[in-house]
């Protein structure tokens, strides 16, 4: 039997996990809204209680440390689910989550998706693994996070979102790996420089294209000091 690649379903993108229980979801909800680009839907240490169905765009969730400077940890499209840490009640959400583009959502109470849980067992799975798939995520992330090497953990962040050959545009800006891997902007664009000369990737626009796949799971397997 094949070793399966251990993080091969690490992925910092999350999408489409629950469509097929949209319908359900919009039993239960309001019509979509619609939220403009920019805007936030949760406010870390402020929003409680509220989540949000994306019918339609993208979201970014972050935190923001005293200095204000941003840790992005996750993307949201299509038909995930968003405000996770706001279903326990009274608890305070410890994640910002803001408009990438504009964005229709159906929000909800989390005492509605508590009924929604208790009256459809199939859902309730659906959702019991839709947390752990974003936890996999969160434990993976903190243990890249405590690799010292910005060029390792951003070779790790490539590596488990755009490890196939369609999938080679990484459609970020230098701040925006910056605030995924924890380190400066100067940080992203020196490894990046380096990650050029190497051959490992070509420049395009905002971001850049990974050209040469095989020798940055080498740079990972390499150095790599995750379990």
């Amino acid at each position: 039997m094949d070793k399966q690649e251990p993080f091969s379903e690490i992925r910092y993108f999350f999408g489409g996990e629950l469509r097929l229980y949209r319908d359900f979801f919009e039993s239960h909800c309001p019509p979509p809204m619609k939220m403009n680009r920019g805007m936030q839907i949760c406010r870390q240490e402020e929003t409680k209680n509220w989540m949000y169905y994306l019918c339609r765009g993208q979201l970014k969730v972050y935190a923001s440390n005293y200095e204000g400077n941003e840790r992005m940890v996750a993307i949201l499209g299509e038909d995930s689910l968003a405000g996770l840490d706001c279903l326990i009640p009274g608890q305070f959400s410890l994640m910002t989550i803001e408009c990438l583009t504009d964005c229709w959502l159906m929000p909800l109470q989390n005492t509605v998706l508590d009924a929604m849980i208790r009256e459809n067992p199939d859902f309730a799975v659906a959702i019991t693994h839709y947390y752990c798939k974003i936890l996999r995520q969160l434990c993976f992330d903190a243990t890249s996070q405590s690799i010292s090497s910005v060029m390792i953990r951003l070779a790790n962040f490539l590596r488990t979102n755009w490890n196939e050959p369609e999938k080679s545009r990484v459609r970020l800006s230098q701040q925006e790996l910056a605030a995924a891997v924890n380190c400066s902007r100067a940080s992203i664009a020196r490894v990046c420089r380096i990650l050029k000369n190497e051959g490992i990737i070509a420049m395009e626009g905002v971001g850049f294209r990974i050209i040469d796949p095989d020798k940055l799971d080498l740079l990972c397997h390499k150095y790599r000091k995750l379990p």
